[in-house]
């Protein structure tokens, strides 16, 4: 099992309207198809970023899970075109494995 912390950055002065899309929007698309979504997260030193910690069982049902919700005609229609105008750039993504002694794993 596997964390991934993704920082996705907004256009400046946006960053309400991208947390609020990927509340709405993004993250509820991502876990019909599958994903597990820990958490949602504002950055209080930075207005205009959003974190979301997503977790997977392995590297395969992540790539699984991916491409489902790329695939999702919501999201290639509907969702894709609405979020590429908010982001600024690619998100950044940390990938991490509890330890054992990790209340995570």
């Amino acid at each position: 099992m596997f964390y991934e912390i993704r920082r996705e950055t907004a256009v400046p002065g946006r960053g309400q309207e991208l947390a609020r899309w990927m509340e709405e929007q993004v993250i509820p698309v991502h876990e019909a198809a599958g994903m597990i979504v820990v958490g949602a997260f504002t950055d209080t030193g930075d207005e205009d970023a959003f974190v979301w910690i997503r977790r997977f069982r392995d590297a395969e049902e992540r790539e699984e899970v991916v491409a489902r919700v790329h695939r999702d005609p919501l999201f290639e229609a509907e969702i894709r075109p609405r979020l590429g105008p908010i982001l600024a750039g690619a998100a950044v993504t940390v990938r991490l494995a509890p330890t054992a002694s990790s209340k995570l794993s």
